[in-house]
């Protein structure tokens, strides 16, 4: 590493472009962000052997969410909101239950809300203030069916 010749003002040049929060480049028209490998390396999670996602045209079940979530089914299907023809979790909602769930110390299912949450906030980040419904079928897919979270096109 001592004998790599160092571009400073290469590096100089591209400093001003990277977005922290993003953890990524953030350019005019484009992002240059970590590729599905790259995630796979930092997150430490395999995916060779997984199946890709697919969507299948139909949302999981409100008996499915409760059997992740651990909350009952009346309560998920009026914690359920939609929002301009998306329907979906409020991220206050998860927020809510998750700070429930770790005062409770019922860490395996503080584990899955979070991911849950993070998958919504992650696909779908332009839909605001809400936790789209695909994201929860993506995740419910990984984690139920080891899908490779990726969707194949």
């Amino acid at each position: 590493m001592l004998d790599i010749e160092v571009q400073t003002s290469l590096i100089t040049a591209f400093v001003q472009y990277y977005d922290p929060p993003v953890r990524a480049f953030t350019f005019q028209d484009f992002q240059l962000v970590p590729t599905t490998e790259e995630f796979e390396q930092i997150l430490d999670l395999p995916l060779e052997g997984k199946c890709p996602y697919k969507y299948v045209d139909h949302h999981a079940s409100v008996s499915t969410l409760f059997g992740i979530m651990k909350i009952h089914p009346r309560e998920l299907e009026s914690a359920l909101m939609n929002k301009k023809r998306v329907r979906g979790f409020t991220p206050k909602f998860l927020e809510n239950y998750l700070h429930q769930l770790a005062n409770q110390e019922n860490w395996e299912t503080f584990m899955d809300v979070l991911a849950l949450t993070l998958y919504g906030i992650m696909l779908f980040p332009n839909v605001e203030d809400l936790v789209h419904y695909v994201a929860i079928d993506v995740f419910i897919a990984s984690k139920s069916r080891a899908k490779n979270p990726v969707q194949q096109s």
